[in-house]
C-alpha cells in the first residue's frame, strides 16, 4: 500500500507544471474547492479546509440580559473576554460526473454540529440544479452565508430574531433554475424539515427566492433579490416570512479596491395567534476595501427586542463601525465597535476584535 501511494504521488507530480512549488502568490485567487490538488485527485482524496474564528469582546452593558443574540459578546459587562467562536471544517469533492458533495462541520464550545452536508447536481439540462441534504435555506442574502463570509464580525439582529437564532436551515431539497435571460436571473425553491425553536422538533419549511444581477458598466454590478417562506410552527401556528435585499458592488477593472453596499429587509408574521401583526427588521451596510490589506465598514441594523430579553417591548437600533486588516487572503483581523439603543432610552457600547484564518483548499466566497 505504501509503495502504491508513493508511486501515485510521483505520478501526480509529473503532471504539475514546471516551476510549481509549495508557495503560492497570496494575491492570486483561491483555488477552486474541488480538484485543487492533482495528487489528491489521483488518490481520490477530497479537498479539506479549516476556518478558525476567535474574538476578544468587551461591552459596558448587560448584553445577555437586555439584548440576547447568537453572536459573540462579553458575558460580563466591563470585563474583556477571549472567545472561541468556531472552527469550520470543509470536506468537498466531485463524487462522479453527475454530482458534487460538500460537507461543513462546525466545532464550537457547545460541541460539533453539521452546518451543511449536501449533494449538488452537475450539468442538468434546461438550466436546472438540485441540492439534497442539510442546507441553509435560500432566504435573503445573509442567511445562506457562513460566518467567515460576512464582512462584519457578527450578524445583523434581524436575521437571528426573525428567521432563526443561528441560521434558517434544515434537511431537504432545493431546486434552482437559471433563466435564459440576457442578465443573471435565478429562481430557487426549497422544501425542508427545520427545527422549531420552542420544542426542538422538526417542522416543514418552504422557501422561494428570486435573485437577479445586472451589469451597470465595467465596474458596477447591481443585485436584487426577493424571498418568501412558510413554516409550520406546530399546534396550528404558521409563520410567514418575506424579505427583499439589494447589493451594489463597484470595483474598477484595474486594481483590487472595491465598494460594496448591502441592504436587506426581513418580515415575519404568525398566523393562528389572533393578532396577525407583522414584525420587521433589517440592515444597511457599506464596506470599502480601499487597499488590498485594509478595509472599512459601517452598518445600521434594527429589529424588534427579543422575547427572551428584559428590555421593554419595542425596537432595538444598532450602529457599528468596522476596520479590517488583511495580512493575506487567508487571514483577517477586524475591529468592530457598536452602539445599541433600546426602547426606553437604554443604551450600550460593545467592541469586538475578531481574528480569522483559513487553511487548505478553500474556495472563493460567493459573490
Amino acid at each position: 500500500m505504501r509503495r502504491f501511494a508513493a508511486a501515485a504521488t510521483a505520478a501526480a507530480l509529473c503532471f504539475l507544471p514546471a516551476g510549481s512549488g509549495a508557495q503560492q502568490d497570496p494575491s492570486a485567487p483561491p483555488a477552486a474547492p474541488t480538484g485543487a490538488s492533482p495528487t489528491a485527485r489521483l488518490l481520490l482524496l477530497p479537498d479539506l479546509a479549516a476556518v478558525g474564528s476567535f474574538a476578544l469582546a468587551w461591552n459596558d452593558w448587560d448584553v445577555e440580559a437586555l439584548s440576547p443574540r447568537a453572536g459573540p459578546y462579553a458575558p460580563t459587562p466591563e470585563e474583556p473576554a477571549f472567545l472561541f467562536e468556531e472552527v469550520e471544517l470543509a470536506i468537498q469533492a466531485v463524487v462522479d460526473p453527475y454530482a458534487r458533495a460538500d460537507v461543513f462541520v462546525a466545532l464550537t464550545p457547545e460541541g460539533a454540529e453539521v452546518e451543511e452536508a449536501f449533494l449538488t447536481t452537475l450539468g442538468l439540462p434546461a438550466g436546472l440544479q438540485v441540492k439534497a441534504g442539510k442546507i441553509r435555506s435560500p432566504f435573503g442574502r445573509q442567511n445562506p452565508l457562513h460566518p467567515h463570509s460576512w464582512d462584519f464580525v457578527d450578524a445583523p439582529l434581524a436575521v437571528g430574531r426573525l428567521l432563526a437564532p443561528d441560521a434558517l436551515s434544515g434537511t431537504g431539497l432545493s431546486v434552482g433554475w437559471l433563466a435564459p435571460l440576457p442578465w443573471y436571473a435565478e429562481v430557487v425553491v426549497a422544501g425542508q424539515s427545520a427545527a422549531v425553536e420552542e420544542d426542538g422538533e422538526d417542522a416543514l419549511l418552504g422557501v422561494a427566492r428570486l435573485v437577479q444581477y445586472f451589469s451597470l458598466g465595467d465596474a458596477t454590478t447591481l443585485g436584487v433579490g426577493f424571498s418568501g417562506g412558510l413554516r409550520d410552527e406546530g399546534t396550528g401556528l404558521h409563520r410567514d416570512l418575506f424579505g427583499a435585499d439589494v447589493y451594489l458592488r463597484i470595483r474598477p477593472p484595474a486594481g483590487r479596491a472595491y465598494l460594496a453596499l448591502t441592504g436587506e429587509a426581513i418580515g415575519r408574521r404568525f398566523r393562528g395567534t389572533g393578532s396577525g401583526d407583522a414584525e420587521w427588521g433589517g440592515y444597511a451596510q457599506a464596506f470599502w476595501r480601499a487597499r488590498p490589506r485594509w478595509g472599512l465598514g459601517a452598518r445600521w441594523d434594527t429589529a424588534p427586542t427579543s422575547d427572551e430579553g428584559s428590555a421593554q417591548p419595542g425596537r432595538e437600533n444598532r450602529w457599528a463601525a468596522l476596520a479590517g486588516w488583511f495580512p493575506s487572503e487567508y487571514q483577517r483581523l477586524r475591529l468592530q465597535i457598536s452602539y445599541d439603543r433600546l426602547p426606553g432610552g437604554e443604551e450600550g457600547v460593545s467592541a469586538l476584535l475578531g481574528l480569522e484564518f483559513s487553511i487548505g483548499a478553500h474556495g472563493a466566497h460567493p459573490f
